[in-house]
C-alpha cells in the first residue's frame, strides 16, 4: 500500500520528462508514476488491453498508446496548482488495485477513474474559511440526515443551500435551515429574510465545530465531499451533487485541508410562530434587505 506523502515524495524524485518509477514492487499491475514528455505529473499503466475511448479535460488528460509489447494508458495532470489532488488520485488507484487478481486491470482502472473524474473540473478561486464551515454544515446535514431519510436523488434535488434567496433544505412543506459556529459562539447570523421566513413551520439547525490544527485527525472539506461521492450509487446523483457544488463555489482545493475541525454538537429548533425572527411582512415600507444575529440562549424553548 502506498500514501499520498509517498506518492508526492516519489514523483518530486523524478527529475527527467518520459522518467517512470514503478509504483510499487509487489504491485500486481504494472502502474507507473513519473513525468510525461511535457513534465506533468503522470500516472502509466501498461498492459494487453484493448483500449476504450476515455475523456479527460483541461487538468487532467488522458492519453492512450500502443507498443510492439503492451499498451499504455497516462493519466497526466495539467496545472501547477492543487497537485495534493492528483498525489489522492495516485494513491487511490494504486490501494484500490493492490490486491487485484482479475485479467482486465485496465478495466478496473477505468471504472475507478470514472468515480474521480468529475472532481477534476476546473480550480475556482477559494472559499474562506467561513464559507467552508458553512459547507460543512450542509455537507453534514445532507449526509447523515436527507439522505439516510430521502434517498440520495430526493436529498439532493431539495438541497438548495447554494441559492442565497432560497432554504437550505426543502421538501414539500419542510424546510432546514443549517448554521454552523465555532464552538464558542453564542449567536448565529441570519443573512437574508427568505432564510427563517415562511408561512409553514420549520427548523433551524446548528452544527458548532471547534477549529484544530491541521494536523488533528478531524474533519476537512475535501474529505467530506469524497466520502460523499464514494457513497452515491448513481452517476446522475454524482452530477447533481458536483454542480450543487460548483454553485457553491466548492472546487477541490488543497488549501482547505488547513481547515480542520471537532465535530462539538449539533441542535436543532423549531421555528414556529413565535420564534424570534424577522419577516418580510413586517419590514416598514422601503425596506429591501435585513441582517441579524439570534442569540442562542434565547430560544432554548424550541430546542427539538
Amino acid at each position: 500500500m502506498i500514501t499520498k506523502e509517498e506518492v508526492e515524495r516519489k514523483l518530486k524524485n523524478i527529475t527527467q520528462n518520459s522518467q517512470y518509477i514503478r509504483a510499487g514492487e509487489d504491485h500486481p499491475l504494472e502502474l507507473y508514476l513519473g513525468l510525461n514528455e511535457k513534465g506533468n505529473y503522470t500516472l502509466r499503466f501498461n498492459g494487453p488491453f484493448s483500449p476504450v475511448k476515455i475523456v479527460g479535460n483541461d487538468l487532467l488528460e488522458i492519453k492512450q498508446i500502443k507498443t510492439v509489447n503492451y499498451n499504455s494508458i497516462l493519466f497526466s495532470f495539467n496545472s501547477n496548482e492543487n497537485a495534493a489532488l492528483f498525489y489522492h488520485f495516485c494513491e487511490d488507484i494504486i490501494n484500490k488495485t493492490y490486491n487485484y487478481t482479475g485479467n482486465d486491470g485496465y478495466a478496473e482502472i477505468v471504472n475507478r477513474y470514472n468515480q474521480w473524474k468529475k472532481l477534476f473540473y476546473g480550480i475556482s478561486s477559494a472559499l474562506s474559511e467561513q464559507e467552508v464551515m458553512g459547507l460543512i454544515g450542509e455537507l453534514f446535514f445532507l449526509k447523515n440526515h436527507a439522505i439516510p431519510v430521502r434517498g440520495e436523488t430526493e436529498a439532493l434535488k431539495g438541497w438548495s443551500g447554494p441559492e442565497p434567496t432560497h432554504k437550505d433544505f426543502s421538501y414539500g412543506n419542510e424546510w432546514f435551515e443549517i448554521k454552523t459556529i465555532n464552538s464558542f459562539k453564542s449567536t448565529v447570523s441570519i443573512s437574508s429574510l427568505e432564510q427563517l421566513d415562511s408561512e409553514y413551520d420549520g427548523k433551524l439547525v446548528v452544527v458548532s465545530l471547534e477549529k484544530m490544527s491541521p494536523s488533528f485527525n478531524g474533519i476537512k472539506l475535501n474529505e467530506l465531499v469524497k466520502e460523499i461521492m464514494d457513497s452515491m450509487s448513481y452517476e446522475s446523483d454524482k452530477d447533481v451533487f458536483l454542480a450543487k457544488l460548483k454553485q457553491a463555489g466548492y472546487s477541490y482545493n488543497e488549501v482547505y485541508d488547513n481547515f480542520v475541525y471537532n465535530f462539538i454538537k449539533e441542535e436543532t429548533y423549531r421555528v414556529s410562530e413565535d420564534f424570534p425572527r424577522i419577516r418580510k411582512a413586517e419590514l416598514p415600507v422601503g425596506v429591501a434587505k435585513v441582517k441579524y444575529e439570534i442569540e442562542i440562549s434565547q430560544i432554548e424553548k424550541f430546542k427539538e
